[in-house]
């Protein structure tokens, strides 16, 4: 049986429950009625949506603080949104996390120990876990998105974009020599090293891949049939990174997906994605709830992509303070959104 992909084309709509995305076991069960639709949500796993720039990023007016996180879940992963406006006073190390910084808005550069590479809007930069780096903004307002994924990061199948990844320039300037701070980070909170001497600096690459790159999501193909397939991965499929930008696959059914929380970023358009067109937007639908993506084929044309995250995610205080409930139809601002309840505070964030 066919699966439906529109609640009025007068047939009765069609649900697919999936296991690990739509490589697993799966189902099409005929319903009576609009799955996705619900009146009211109380607790925390409930569907949200925000625009980033909302975000009282502490990295705007604070040169000293970090990226503020807004999503987070007890495997580690983390979504923070950052607006710096000043070069980093420090250098910083996760050790707990690969880091994939996507840049909305301005230009970035990220100085690491292995390389130097610029980030401009649209481009996905990621730097692997214990690699030491310093953010400077190059063009202001700067805008934009950091993952944190606890399992290495590797790339899809090169087929899936058009031209080559960007590897950090190794012979990049990385800054003046001298005492420095460095900020380690861990799943406890941050350890303060001060080093005699700029760890950023190098003087040859004697072996190995340089494993910063970069790579920018208006590269990436889309799939005109079926679903997408993942352009990034992390260990144990934990995260997974597709192109989201219109394509002519027209509208996906209505899904359950079992195993993966659903965090859809908006990027730009000028088409809109459903109810999202306002370019920084990131949509978040639990595990195990119901939802319908919008049309993808949209002649104006829009980018986007989309993150299945294996850990349950949560809203942090500040995600809670920017965000809105969501209607899982057109992926709008829910009728109920302005009586709803916040969900309880987390401790995740």
């Amino acid at each position: 049986m066919a699966a439906t992909n529109d609640k009025h084309d007068g047939a009765r709509p069609v649900m697919r429950w999936t296991r690990e995305g739509f490589t697993g076991d799966s189902t099409y069960i005929e319903r009576p009625h609009y799955p996705p639709e619900y009146t009211s949500v109380e607790g925390p796993h409930a569907p949200h949506r925000l625009r980033v720039d909302a975000v009282a990023a502490a990295d705007r007016a604070d040169p000293a603080a970090l990226p503020t996180p807004v999503l987070a879940a007890r495997t580690g992963f983390r979504l923070s949104v950052s607006g710096r406006a000043a070069p980093m006073p420090f250098v910083v190390s996760n050790v707990e996390a690969n880091e994939i910084h996507f840049v909305q808005q301005g230009a970035l550069e990220f100085a690491t120990d292995h390389g130097t590479l610029r980030g401009a809007p649209g481009d996905f930069v990621c730097i692997p876990r214990a690699i030491a780096y310093r953010v400077t903004p190059l063009q202001a307002p700067t805008l934009s998105v950091v993952l944190e994924l606890p399992g290495a990061v590797s790339l899809g199948d090169p087929a899936l974009w058009a031209g080559d990844v960007e590897r950090a320039a190794f012979n990049a300037p990385s800054g003046p020599d001298g005492e420095t701070v460095v900020l380690v980070k861990a799943f406890d909170g941050i350890t303060r090293y001060v080093r005699p001497h700029n760890p950023l600096a190098r003087l040859a690459l004697r072996d190995g891949a340089i494993p910063v790159w970069k790579l920018n999501v208006r590269s990436l193909l889309v799939n005109p049939a079926g679903p997408p397939s993942p352009f990034a991965v992390s260990r144990d499929n934990a995260e997974l990174l597709y192109n989201l930008s219109a394509n002519p696959r027209g509208r996906p059914p209505i899904h359950v997906n079992a195993d993966y929380d659903e965090v859809i970023y908006y990027m730009a358009g000028p088409g809109a994605w459903g109810a999202v067109r306002e370019p920084g937007t990131l949509t978040w639908v639990p595990k195990g709830i119901i939802h319908h993506g919008p049309q993808e084929d949209v002649p104006e044309g829009y980018v986007a992509w989309l993150l299945d995250s294996r850990g349950t995610l949560r809203l942090t205080p500040a995600g809670q303070a920017a965000a809105e409930l969501m209607e899982t139809g057109q992926y709008g601002r829910h009728p109920r959104a302005a009586a709803a309840p916040l969900p309880a505070a987390s401790a995740l964030g």
